[in-house]
């Protein structure tokens, strides 16, 4: 009775884990249920976040075009900067040149300026020196000239005298013919003052065609010499003013050199200004370029993690749709397996309320069976001792018997009512021995109903068990798509 009443006891404690197992199965459905409701909700987020990523591949793709038509520009912008600074480059190299031959060109007419001016100084050295001769020889005129004014004046006081002469010849003749009758002495000292006066009158020619044939070659000198230094100064005046008409020109042609290489450094300078500028504009262009090529390798790249996040989030989604496919599925099959364990829970329920009402009617047999074990426990200690009584009874009967061979007859009727009694109490024993065989049968019949729920308790249980494998594994693979797409949705937006 006491282990029936522990497989009672263990029966209930099985029903009540039961009970415990439904509603946990019962809250694991509700929390498949709503798994699967999440993974619907995952799914159109994954959908959303699909739609996202191919807008922001379709913008990105737009974008992409556009900087691969800007770096496109660029390039064209490039090669014409290119071109134009090669021009340049060209034209500077040109310039260059033309500026050192300007300046060697510059470098010989300032030698030749240099060599004029010398040769100017030169002839101004000459011009001077003819200056000086031409006052010189102005000078030896003025000295000729005040000779000459001093032979005039010696001529005019030898015409004087000569005219004092001729008066007084003449007063002389004069006298002479008034005083004819002289005398001889007078003749010979008018002879001698006629031949005085005609001596006189041959020197003073003598002289006079001296001194006019020395003012004549004085004359002729001075002026040939006045010719020669007014030729020489005209000479002087005719360099002077080529040299001065080449130097104007090596002036104002240095001027045109020194303006034309001023200009070409002007040049230079603003092609070396442009240059730099295009160098510059270049070098942003290139900037640009490498800009324009850096953010078109990023958003190519951009483009590659988008498109490879849209094919893992397409992935993600195929097998987020096949999981949650599958998870119907799966859901379909455990709900139709809780089906088929409600309606298990349900006929072991219906079989635990008939085994209830099988152990409570058992039990109530029990409690009958108990007090008829009492009963009969109560017998057959009353029987153990009629039968110990009857025992000793024999025995004392057996002893009388052997002590009183005798009383055989009393003994045999002792011995058979013994022995009636013995009957009688082995078949109370055999009857009690059959309803505890009964009740054993029940017990086992009992503890095979028990063990069959226990089986299908544990049946049960390793169903949970998969269905709770399956739904961790399901639940980790959502949670790893779910926060994948997060995570990648996430990388998306900060790029």
């Amino acid at each position: 009775m006491k282990k029936f009443e522990e497989d009672l006891l263990l029966l209930e404690d099985q029903n009540s884990k039961l009970s415990k197992e439904r509603k946990l199965l019962e809250d694991r459905l509700s929390e498949f249920s709503s798994q699967a409701a999440e993974e619907e909700e995952k799914v159109k987020s994954l959908n959303k976040l699909r739609l996202k990523y191919e807008a922001t591949i379709a913008d990105m793709e737009d974008r992409l075009r556009k900087e691969e038509k800007g770096r496109q520009e660029l390039e064209k912008l490039k090669r014409r900067l290119d071109g134009e600074s090669s021009e340049l480059q060209e034209q500077m190299v040109e310039q260059q040149q033309r500026a050192e031959e300007l300046r060697a060109q510059l470098g010989r007419k300032e030698e030749e300026l240099q060599a004029a001016l010398a040769r100017a100084e030169d002839e101004g050295g000459a011009r001077a020196q003819l200056l000086k001769s031409l006052r010189e020889a102005q000078a030896a005129l003025a000295e000729a000239q005040e000779d000459l004014e001093a032979e005039r004046v010696a001529r005019t006081k030898a015409e004087k005298q000569r005219r004092d002469l001729g008066e007084e010849l003449e007063a002389l003749r004069s006298e002479l013919e008034d005083t004819l009758d002289s005398t001889n002495a007078q003749q010979e000292l008018r002879s001698k003052r006629e031949q005085e006066v005609t001596a006189l009158k041959k020197t003073l020619e003598e002289e006079t065609r001296i001194h006019e044939a020395a003012v004549q070659e004085l004359r002729q000198r001075h002026g040939q010499a006045l010719g020669e230094l007014a030729e020489q100064l005209e000479q002087a005046r005719r360099g002077k003013g080529a040299w001065e008409k080449t130097r104007l020109a090596l002036e104002a042609e240095v001027s045109e050199l020194r303006a034309e290489l001023s200009s070409l450094q002007t040049a230079r300078q603003e092609g070396e200004q442009r240059r730099r500028r295009l160098e510059s504009q270049l070098q942003e262009v290139q900037g640009r370029a490498g800009d324009g090529e850096r953010a078109r390798a990023e958003a190519a790249e951009k483009l590659q993690r988008a498109q490879a996040e849209l094919e893992n989030v397409s992935g993600a989604l195929n097998e987020a749709e096949s999981k949650a496919i599958r998870l119907s599925k799966e859901l379909s099959s455990t709900e139709a397996q809780l089906h088929d364990a409600q309606e298990l829970l349900q006929e072991e329920t219906r079989a635990k309320l008939a085994l209830g009402s099988r152990v409570r009617a058992m039990e109530a047999e029990a409690a009958g069976l108990r007090e008829q074990l009492e009963e009969e426990a109560a017998a057959r200690e009353r029987a153990g001792r009629e039968l110990q009584t009857t025992q000793a009874q024999l025995s004392e009967w057996r002893r009388r018997q052997e002590e009183e061979a005798g009383a055989l007859e009393a003994g045999e009727e002792a011995r058979r009512r013994a022995a009636r009694e013995a009957e009688a109490l082995t078949q109370r024993l055999a009857e009690k021995t059959e309803t505890v065989d009964r009740l054993e049968r029940g017990r086992r019949r009992l503890q095979q109903e028990l063990d069959d729920a226990t089986m299908d308790l544990e049946q049960q249980r390793q169903l949970v068990s998969t269905l709770e494998k399956k739904q961790r594994k399901f639940d980790q693979a959502s949670r790893g798509h779910c926060e994948e797409p997060v995570i990648r949705h996430g990388s998306t937006r900060q790029l």
